[in-house]
């Protein structure tokens, strides 16, 4: 008989659904796959002092729940801290084998994963399983995510690791990582910790074979550009600035929104891609890019910092403006270095990174927790 397993991710079709979308077929077989997402069941911060009038607050709440078409209310927390959702049928759905989606009244699963560790305390879910799995994906510590925790009304920023662990982690039976620091980190607090990824749609990525053909060079970024720990407004656009008043040809094409299917053509006329982070345990633009055959400039950070071969198809900078402009430099220079790269980059990531291989770790962690 077929477990059921519920993942929650922060909203729809948006970075951890996409990831759960690579390892849902790989999971079929053995399960039915339930997702319900943190926006549906976000709490928020109570600034009324109710007192006593908190319990005839939630129970006149309550009768009009019962007895009208009202499909949702909100309660006041036990603490008083916070107000959060209740609803007649909570809205959670099931994929089917084609990864649409049907919605469900199931609350009670075998396992539930909670795709990053700032779920718990922004949302109130109604749904009980007695594995949960627990993920984090950003890389700085403290973690990059909301930092006020309005259950408990503390900053979690101020926690040391040891401590955010205690508090946000060790009630999980099991946590996963990105790439980075993360694996190596947490393994020092509990041997319950595997890394996992996934790229959705992996087989549907264009490889770029003209990369370094053309005089100009033309370098991607894809993502949200005011992220101070992406470093595109501070490093990437600085530097690419300084090397265009070196009169050398560079041309910038990004990807702030859209749609997901609109990156599997992105790279076609990319010759390398940047990564200026200081926190990621990605990016994504990492792997979409190695499927495309399209080199990495990067910090050590996140994927490129667990799978980029320096000199081989990348190159690792420091996170500062002058390190970049000699990179670029570099490769707008070094076209055959360029396409050398290019040459090795799908392969090297398929090797280590393909789908059905971190698949295989997510699978691993669901039967251990049988």
């Amino acid at each position: 008989m077929k477990k059921n397993i519920l993942f929650i991710a922060d909203k729809p079709d948006w970075a951890y659904e996409f990831m759960i979308k690579t390892w849902i077929p790989y999971l079929q077989e053995d399960y039915n796959c339930f997702i319900a997402y943190q926006q549906d069941f976000a709490v928020k911060s109570n600034k009324t002092h109710f007192g006593i009038k908190k319990s005839i607050y939630n129970t006149l709440n309550k009768i009009r729940f019962r007895f009208t078409k009202t499909s949702r209310i909100f309660q006041v927390s036990d603490n008083s801290n916070y107000f959060y959702p209740v609803f007649k049928v909570s809205p959670v759905y099931q994929y089917n084998h084609d990864l649409s989606k049907t919605q469900t009244h199931t609350t009670d699963f075998d396992i539930i994963t909670e795709m990053a560790f700032y779920l718990q305390y922004t949302a109130e879910f109604p749904f009980k399983a007695p594995k949960k799995i627990v993920g984090i994906f950003t890389d700085k510590f403290p973690h990059d995510g909301p930092n006020l925790d309005i259950k408990k009304n503390l900053d979690r920023n101020t926690l040391s690791r040891k401590d955010f662990y205690n508090n946000y982690l060790k009630p999980y039976q099991h946590i996963i990582v990105g790439g980075g620091n993360l694996l190596n980190e947490y393994r020092k607090l509990t041997d319950k910790v595997d890394f996992v990824y996934g790229i959705f749609g992996q087989e549907n990525f264009i490889e770029n074979k003209n990369v370094g053909q053309n005089k100009h060079i033309t370098i991607g970024w894809t993502g949200t550009p005011d992220r101070p720990m992406k470093g595109f407004r501070t490093i990437i656009e600085p530097a690419i600035e300084n090397v265009r008043k070196t009169g050398r040809d560079i041309r910038l094409k990004t990807k702030f929104s859209g749609a997901y299917e609109e990156l599997y053509r992105f790279y076609s006329d990319v010759d390398f891609v940047i990564i200026a982070s200081d926190a990621d345990s990605g990016p994504s633009m990492y792997a979409e890019a190695s499927l495309s055959s399209v080199p990495v400039i990067s910090t050590k950070v996140g994927l490129p910092l667990s799978f980029l071969i320096e000199n081989k198809n990348g190159i690792f900078i420091e996170r500062t403006t002058d390190s970049l402009e000699k990179a670029i430099i570099e490769l707008y220079d070094n076209r055959k270095k360029l396409t050398d790269f290019s040459e090795n980059t799908r392969n090297d990531y398929l090797k280590l990174m393909d789908n059905s291989i971190t698949a295989s770790y997510f699978m691993k962690i669901l039967k251990e927790l049988e």
